[in-house]
């Protein structure tokens, strides 16, 4: 594996030393540039001087040196320029291929998520919590259902005699009903004064209509 990699370098880590090659080279031409000025400069103070001593011939040496510096400056300067516009457009293109990378994540991430919260994946979701719920109220149903249905048991039998029983130990008379039937006298209320007695035929008009009442039920 080791060998392979000296073989055969990773890409982007040639593109790094590509891209460091360059660099070195734009300041080795500003470097260049730096001298080929300076001699430009001097060729053309050596043709004032020359003028001066009025040697024509030199002067216009001197001038001729001049211009090639800084024809080369020119040159090396498109060089440089050519070199820079590769550079800040690999730049730009590892910027993109970044963005690149990073928006297929973000799309890979979005369409992983989407297919999590999708709208028939929701409705499903909700559709089987219902199901669930409307199980579970169901089975409470069941388990709070009717004891005597449930477990086949008939009291109306015993049901009467312990209306019998509450006639007789009540000496044939039985407590009136409030006035509200729908309100339930609270077994944990001291009771207050006796209440009004009903005469005997009434009490049993009374229970044999509760008794059809329960038998129509």
């Amino acid at each position: 594996m080791a060998l392979k990699k000296k073989l055969f370098p990773r890409k982007g880590k040639e593109k790094d030393e590509l891209v460091i090659k360059a660099k070195a080279h734009i300041r080795k031409i500003a470097l260049t540039n730096k001298t080929y000025n300076k001699r430009a400069e001097i060729a053309r103070k050596n043709a004032k001087i020359a003028i001066k001593r009025g040697e024509r011939n030199r002067a216009k040496n001197y001038l001729i040196q001049h211009k090639q510096y800084q024809m080369k400056v020119d040159r090396q300067n498109n060089i440089r320029a050519k070199i820079e516009r590769s550079l800040y457009a690999i730049e730009e293109g590892q910027m993109i291929s970044m963005t690149g990378d990073l928006m297929g994540g973000i799309r890979d991430e979005l369409a992983t998520i989407a297919t999590k919260v999708s709208p028939e994946k929701i409705a499903e979701i909700a559709e089987d919590s219902e199901l669930y719920v409307a199980e579970i109220e169901e089975s409470a149903e069941i388990l709070a259902g009717d004891p005597e249905i449930d477990l086949a048991i008939d009291v109306t039998d015993e049901l009467n005699q312990l209306e019998t029983e509450m006639l007789l130990e009540q000496g044939g008379q039985m407590p009136v009903v409030p006035d509200d039937d729908l309100a339930y006298i609270s077994e944990f209320e001291e009771m207050g004064e006796e209440p009004e007695i009903k005469t005997k035929a009434k009490l049993e008009d009374e229970i044999d209509k509760l008794r059809k009442e329960l038998e129509g039920s």
